[in-house]
């Protein structure tokens, strides 16, 4: 305690004055190591108050309240840090460190960063740890892996398994550590920690403390300002003196001088500069946005005139199909209660969807296209024109619409028990049985095949999906969104500039060579089929990463003869053999629809027929 005390106060004399005037800017290098200003290994250069050692050519910090040297392992002088070796030794054979952590005296300008994550091993009472909500004690936590996975950590896997992470290490500094070494009998530390990184890539065990920059330097006389360059000696308002800048100077604490303050200097020309082209500046924006409003209003009038002609068509489909009806704008906002967000039941690339109540209190949804958004009204017009061509049980009924001066709105029947991806992957939904999913598979197959062989040109949707398949009150499914929907050619193929539907359920083969075909439909359907059978998402990056597709998970699989392992478990436990046989069916066929050729994958009509054998099979056995 008397030698602590005894550098404290040399520590303090010497911050209050220049001593002598040989004290140097920049201290020799220690060892092969570069001292930065303001560290100091000497009373002689740096600054005192950042007091280093140098001992046998090698940097050390020393944290003075606990009388413990550590070893500098790097300093960062661009952003004021540095990272000393692990300060927590563990006893042989035990899982008890040596120190409670680091104390650094708060008088001096060294503090613990952010970047270290501190793990605590041995723990008991887990509960009473401070801020114990900061901490992951589970048996997943980082450091579990860490205490399990490194052999420096093996008496405590063996004999205290317990152990607690630091979650977000910003919330403390090391006063934290030792706190909670109070109920923990070791810890370590790392610096910039990757966790995504197996355990034999991380770093050794350090610490990162961080430096203030340095005030101005302290002076007795003037002679004392000398290597700072104009400055002068004068007090600081305290009744200490220091070396203030002169004018048009700035101090620089990283370079530990004064330098000249470009700003100052240039002041006067910018102020000139500015003052020449401000008037020119405000009239070049006065001319671009009277050229932006122009543009932006004749726009406005060509796209009000498309939309009066697509009106026309719309309402007027003639022999192709089925008139829709026209709404006012009046009568969409009182449904709507004026688009209220109570109403707002989903929002997409589209625009917007709200539930709404017809006068005659029919419930209907309303589908916004985005304002302003051109590529999201054609969309929205397309679905008008391919709606107006079709009526069938599993397709979503287009009541009518509104398209007027602005943005169209289409009015839907309204579908109560929302999409097939809710029920699938929403863990607050009750799961769907296994002829459920059949059923809606039967459904949604019926709808496709009737678009692709009924409908009076047929029709590809191109958007097959689980959010695009919508269950009524009693789990019927209706296929919805016709936003991307094409007729088909004379020939039956259509050749687009660009793929266009959803990743993870897009055609590879219309993806490559932009031939569009019912094909291309079948291949989505296949990718929706094993959605239902596994009630895993199409993409998932919480997978592994060969198997992020779902796709490519699948056929992995059944490659491996694996096709059971991955059924949905919530069918398969309950479920009698019979029932897995049909679960196996099904995933076969999806298999058939995923066929990288387009001519070996099987017809809508095909696959609709399938299901309804699978179905009609588990019917009689039942």
């Amino acid at each position: 305690m008397t030698v602590t005390l005894l550098m404290l106060m040399v520590v303090l004399l010497v911050d209050t004055g220049c001593a002598t005037n040989t004290i140097e800017y920049l201290c020799p290098n220690c060892g092969t190591t570069p001292v930065p200003y303001p560290l100091s290994t000497s009373w002689t250069c740096g600054q005192p108050s950042y007091r280093l050692r140098c001992e046998g050519g090698v940097l050390k910090f020393d944290t003075l309240i606990d009388n413990y040297t550590y070893p500098i392992i790097s300093i960062s002088p661009e952003n004021q840090r540095l990272v000393i070796q692990q300060p927590s030794t563990i006893l042989p054979n035990t899982c008890v460190s040596v120190t409670h952590g680091i104390r650094l005296n708060t008088s001096l300008p060294f503090t613990i960063t952010s970047s270290n994550t501190p793990f605590f091993f041995n723990c008991s009472n887990t509960t009473a740890l401070p801020a114990a909500t900061a901490l992951d004690c589970t048996t997943t936590s980082p450091c579990r892996a860490y205490q399990n996975g490194s052999a420096k950590m093996s008496a405590c896997g063996q004999t205290a398994p317990t152990c607690c992470s630091l979650k977000n290490s910003t919330q403390t500094g090391f006063d934290f550590v030792s706190l909670a070494m109070e109920h923990c009998g070791a810890y370590t530390n790392f610096v910039n920690l990757n966790l995504s990184l197996p355990i034999s890539r991380w770093p050794d065990s350090a610490v990162e403390l961080m430096w203030a920059l340095p005030s101005e330097r302290p002076c007795q006389t003037q002679t004392c300002c000398d290597s700072t360059y104009n400055s002068v000696c004068r007090d600081d308002g305290d009744g200490s003196l220091r070396c203030y800048c002169k004018p048009k100077f700035r101090w620089d604490g990283l370079a530990g001088r004064c330098v000249s303050d470009l700003i100052s200097v240039r002041s006067k020309q910018i102020k000139l500069v500015a003052a020449t082209t401000c008037s020119g500046v405000i009239l070049l924006l006065l001319v671009v946005f009277a050229t932006v409003m122009i543009i932006r209003y004749n726009n406005r009038s060509k796209a009000e005139q498309r939309l009066a002609r697509d009106r026309e068509e719309i309402v007027s489909s003639g022999d192709s199909g089925k008139s829709s009806k026209v709404f006012t704008s009046k009568e969409i906002k009182r449904a709507t209660n004026n688009y209220s967000s109570k109403g707002l039941l989903g929002v997409g690339g589209f625009g917007e969807v709200y539930k709404g109540v017809l006068d005659d209190g029919t419930e209907v949804a309303v589908k916004c296209a985005k304002l302003g958004n051109t590529k999201s009204v054609d969309q929205v017009l397309n679905e008008v024109r391919i709606l107006c061509q079709v009526n069938h049980k599993n397709l979503v009924h287009l009541l009518g619409c509104c398209i007027g001066k602005k943005e169209p709105l289409l009015v839907y029947e309204y579908i109560p028990n929302g999409s097939l991806h809710d029920h699938l992957h929403d863990k607050n939904k009750i799961p769907l049985t296994w002829p459920q999913r059949l059923g809606i598979a039967r459904d949604t197959a019926e709808g496709l095949s009737y678009l692709h062989f009924s409908a009076s040109r047929p029709i590809y949707h191109r958007d097959v999906k689980s959010s695009n398949i919508l269950l009524d009150e009693n789990m019927k499914a209706k296929v919805a969104d016709f936003g991307l929907s094409r007729l088909a050619h004379t020939d039956l193929t259509h050749v687009t500039t660009c793929a266009q539907g959803t990743l993870g359920y897009l055609d590879p083969d219309y993806y490559w060579n932009y031939q569009l075909t019912d094909k291309s439909d079948v291949y989505s359907f296949g990718v929706l089929l094993l959605e239902i059978l596994t009630c895993q998402k199409a993409i998932d990056f919480g997978r592994a990463t060969d198997d992020v597709n779902l796709v490519a998970y699948v056929k992995r699989m059944v490659n491996e003869e694996r096709m059971v392992d991955v059924i949905d478990s919530m069918l398969k436990n309950p479920a009698t053999s019979l029932e897995i046989d049909s679960m196996k069916a099904l995933g076969f066929l999806a298999m058939s629809c995923l066929e990288e050729r387009r001519e070996n994958r099987p017809s809508m009509k095909e696959v609709s027929e399938e299901i309804e054998y699978i179905m009609g099979v588990i019917a009689v056995m039942v």
